[in-house]
């Protein structure tokens, strides 16, 4: 006959295992790219992501926010790779095919940190889904525009090269 754990022993061994996943976070952890606003499963609304949000709030200075916009394949998260000095594979996520990679909008985990006028401010790098990407409608497109509006400090609309 096997051991039964005792429901008092499992209940601490949950406690202890949420109080230390609810620790600081490790730094190296934070060097990725976090969902802060999600589509649901048919692109017609957007949800808050907790994970995103997390990355956020342990953040103590003011925060400045450059966010980037533009049709989808545009060349969006290839250019804040190239801001925050990472390569493709370890910076945010960039596609390679039709469908678009970012899905709905993300946020660089780990700040850079910069002094504005004698004040230390946190400035995190946002990346949007890209505009008139299949399967979505205009009103989708218009919540990400605005929401990246909203959130930003600095908004780049971001275009494909035409090759003119």
């Amino acid at each position: 006959m096997g051991r039964r754990w005792a429901p008092g022993i499992c209940a601490v061994a949950l406690l202890w295992l949420a109080a230390a996943a609810a620790g600081d976070p490790d730094p190296d952890e934070l060097e990725r790219a976090f969902p802060i606003v999600e589509p649901d499963y048919g692109h017609t609304k957007l949800r808050l992501s907790e994970q995103g949000l997390e990355a956020i709030r342990r953040i103590e200075n003011p925060i400045a926010i450059v966010g980037v916009i533009g049709p989808y394949r545009s060349g969006k998260s290839f250019l804040l790779n190239q801001l925050l000095s990472l390569s493709c594979d370890k910076g945010f996520g960039v596609g390679h095919m039709r469908d678009t990679k970012t899905k709905g909008i993300w946020i660089w985990g780990k700040p850079v940190e910069m002094d504005v006028d004698g004040t230390k401010v946190s400035v995190l790098y946002l990346d949007t889904e890209g505009f008139e990407s299949v399967g979505k409608s205009n009103v989708y497109d218009d919540r990400i525009f605005a929401l990246a509006t909203v959130l930003s400090s600095v908004l780049i609309y971001n275009l494909p090269e035409t090759g003119a």
